[in-house]
């Protein structure tokens, strides 16, 4: 059953796809409060002599207490005089947004409402008339304010902030930072917290997406964090960029996920594309206000995997419907129509499995319940093996009746025989080079052998 699905563009304004791709990392990174910085020099070349700016980032605040000198700096520019425009945790509670202009006025704004040990979305917009704090996506305070920043030297901090010489190390996670030389609107800003900044949003000057590395893994050959926007690389300093602190960890996912069971064999549809293979598939989209929307498929199949103890098969898959089938004529086996299945008589079988919108079948399984005792596999022979054209399967007894089925490496059963003779030879015109195997059932026995087709 091929499987479809359409998603209401309702909420996305303008959007084109741009993107396909396996699943993407997505990281944030880690800072211990101690020593852990990222510093991007000079990077006020980018909105000096702007009559507009905005910066913007996901937090995950921890300091619980913060004072003087452990104020936690988040991101921005800060030099005390001409060049300020930063966040910073001020209380437990609450940020410090503050815009120093090139004449020295400042302009502050405390933010009541941040949370500690949960991600937030803040943006901090200068538009050259106000200065405004968002905080997940909604406008919490604003002051009137005016002038530019006109210093080209300025570091942009990110994990820190300097004040006379005492560093404001952050403890905490920061993601998704970006700056602008604009005045981000509030719709933008809304968008930037339902979803990620847009590579080619107008007046991006900088961007970290910080999936850099592996969450969690051995990052200490890794010395920046790429500017998407390739204008100034952030420099890492103090991390120890190993384990689940003062590195690369998980970070904020704001994607629309959309989870579905993929038939085996069949395909998942989503806006035109054909997804073939379980796995995590990644769609972006462009809107209209300069941020990506991302919409992720995760796909999943249903275990057709069988245990087998003694004569008792038993499907892994929980929670289904269950049909045993004979694999040796593809017929159902009546009343076998639970998890476990133990046959009456020798066969190979196989179970079909409805669940999560799918029919999947097993791979086929042998099965001896017979007390005639077994005879040796030895008794039988099949030559030549590697084999390119006939295969001559031959028993040193008396073989009786015997149904052969002829199956490639995973069990799918492509040909069956039935014979009173012992010795028979199958023709392998038409078979791909490979591994095969030959399943001989009589009433005494059932007997497994491979060969090699060239």
């Amino acid at each position: 059953m091929k499987q479809f699905i359409r998603l209401s563009m309702a909420t996305i304004v303008t959007i084109l796809l741009s993107v396909i791709a396996q699943a993407q990392t997505e990281n944030a990174l880690d800072f211990d409060g101690i020593d852990d910085q990222v510093e991007a020099f000079n990077a006020s070349s980018l909105i000096a002599g702007s009559p507009q700016m905005s910066i913007a980032c996901w937090v995950y605040p921890r300091n619980p207490a913060p004072s003087f000198p452990d104020f936690d700096g988040i991101i921005g520019f800060r030099d005390n005089l001409f060049a300020d425009f930063y966040l910073l945790q001020y209380t437990s509670s609450s940020i410090e947004a503050r815009f120093t202009n090139s004449s020295g006025v400042q302009y502050n704004i405390i933010s009541n409402g941040m949370q500690l040990n949960t991600w937030q979305h803040y943006a901090m917009t200068y538009d050259g008339s106000y200065l405004r704090v968002h905080r997940n996506g909604v406008i919490t305070d604003s002051v009137p304010a005016s002038g530019s920043i006109n210093t080209s030297s300025q570091s942009f901090l990110i994990g820190n902030l300097l004040y006379q010489g005492t560093n404001y190390y952050l403890d905490g996670k920061v993601d998704e930072v970006g700056l602008w030389n604009r005045g981000l609107t509030s719709e933008e800003v809304m968008c930037l917290y339902k979803n990620k900044i847009d590579l080619n949003s107008n007046g991006l000057q900088m961007y970290f997406d910080m999936n850099t590395g592996v969450a969690g893994g051995n990052n200490t050959g890794i010395g920046v964090i790429p500017d998407k926007k390739l204008n100034v690389n952030g420099v890492l300093s103090g991390f120890n960029l190993t384990g689940t602190t003062s590195n690369f960890v998980d970070g904020i996912d704001n994607s629309t996920v959309i989870t579905a069971t993929l038939c085996i064999g069949q395909s998942y549809t989503y806006n035109g594309q054909f997804l073939s293979q379980p796995g995590t598939y990644t769609f972006t989209y462009t809107s209209s206000v300069n941020c990506d929307s991302t919409v992720k498929i995760i796909l999943t199949q249903n275990d057709t995997s069988v245990t087998q103890n003694q004569n008792t098969l038993t499907a892994s898959q929980s929670g289904a419907t269950y049909q045993w089938i004979d694999c040796l004529n593809n017929t159902p086996v009546a009343g076998a129509i639970n998890q476990s299945f133990t046959p009456t008589a020798n066969g190979t079988y196989a179970v079909v499995i409805g669940a999560n919108g799918c029919t999947d079948t097993s791979s086929c399984h042998s099965v001896i319940i017979s007390s005639v005792n077994s005879l040796s596999a030895a008794n039988w022979q099949i030559y030549p093996n590697p084999a390119a054209d006939v295969l001559t399967l031959i028993s040193n007894h008396p073989a009786g009746n015997v149904d052969i089925v002829l199956s490639d490496i995973t069990g799918k059963t492509i040909r069956k025989i039935q014979t009173d003779n012992s010795r028979y030879q199958l023709q392998l015109n038409g078979l791909s080079s490979g591994v095969y195997q030959l399943t001989v059932i009589s009433t005494s026995e059932i007997i497994n052998l491979k060969f090699l087709k060239l």
